[in-house]
């Protein structure tokens, strides 16, 4: 009996490993707009106007927490996140709140350090890319 919780206690934080042993990374990286596309986007549908300009900035991963720190001009896009939700590859969807407690989610696909995260908004259909610089 013994044994057998041992062995579960094993597994499973094996499976909280990619968790805590997430390596923390620090890259340069740019936002901008899916497409590249429409001030309006989803085809004018929506009347907010989203930022088209690109947004220059820095991703760093401290543990379980992306801090995304704008460095250009546009207006404040940096925040900070979670990112306990993500699955053991690294991908999944994770959601923040901005300054105005609205969510905002960005999206990862499977992979760990710089890569590319897709940011949606709860308040319109605009999707913003962001890529590490090279």
């Amino acid at each position: 009996m013994r044994s057998g919780l041992f062995l579960t206690t094993l597994i499973g934080l094996a499976g909280a490993s990619h968790i805590s042993g997430a390596a923390d990374a620090t890259w340069g990286a740019v936002s901008s707009l899916e497409n590249g596309m429409s001030p309006y986007c989803a085809g004018g549908q929506f009347p907010d106007p989203e930022w088209i300009a690109q947004d220059d900035g820095q991703v760093d991963i401290k543990g379980n927490t992306l801090t995304y720190s704008s460095t250009s001009q546009a207006p404040n896009r940096s925040f900070a996140l979670d990112l306990k939700a993500l699955q053991p590859d690294g991908s999944g969807k994770v959601v923040g709140k901005d300054d105005k407690n609205r969510k905002f989610y960005l999206t990862f696909d499977p992979g760990s350090g710089a890569r590319p995260f897709q940011m949606t908004s709860s308040i319109n259909a605009c999707r913003r890319v962001f890529t590490p610089k090279s």
